[in-house]
């Protein structure tokens, strides 16, 4: 059976059967490697269940090297902030925490995004209420009620997609530009 080789190995296997990489090539496979190397420190981070010091990885790569990886880190955990499910809506405060430590002078556009998602979630609350007041109302007339009603599965609901795309809709190009921002900032 045949041994499993990297996507590097295979690649420059390729590179040897064609020819020496130029200096150029040579080094945008460097950068390549190192933006992996970057998204992989975030993502480690995002879902470690254990505290990473993200800083102190980063740390053990120097110069342009380090400079690419932290980049590409922080551009990964920017992409990972999400308004339409609950686990990027979550990790906010994880990805806020880490662009911060990898880079402090980003700490306060990373926060907005922070505030954007919860002004998100209240005005989906909110939504999400008045909606099951509407219709505990309608089943009141219907004289529906008791334990038959205890809960309103709201998320089947037609009203509730339409709403909460709108919903969407509106918050997605602030929080298109803040994460422009911040992956566009020094």
């Amino acid at each position: 059976m045949g041994e499993l080789k990297s996507a590097r190995e295979i690649a420059q296997e390729r590179a040897n059967r064609l020819g020496k990489l130029s200096a150029e090539e040579r080094a945008q496979q460097e950068r390549q490697e190192y933006r992996q190397l970057g998204q992989a420190l975030a993502q480690k981070w995002l879902h470690s269940s254990q505290q990473l010091d993200i800083t102190a990885e980063l740390n053990k790569h120097e110069g342009e090297e380090r400079g690419i990886i932290k980049q590409a880190a922080i551009e990964h955990l920017i992409e990972a902030v999400e308004l339409t499910t609950a686990q990027g809506r979550n990790s906010v405060k994880k990805i806020i925490e880490g662009i911060s430590s990898l880079e402090p002078e980003l700490q306060p556009e990373a926060e907005e995004i922070g505030k954007l998602v919860q002004e998100y979630e209240a005005a989906e609350r909110r939504i999400k209420q008045e909606l099951e007041s509407d219709y505990r109302e309608t089943l009141h007339q219907l004289r529906i009620s008791g334990t038959a009603v205890a809960t309103i599965n709201i998320e089947a609901d037609h009203k509730w997609q339409l709403a909460r795309q709108r919903l969407v809709e509106a918050f997605a190009p602030r929080l298109n530009d803040l994460k422009q921002a911040l992956v566009s900032s020094p």
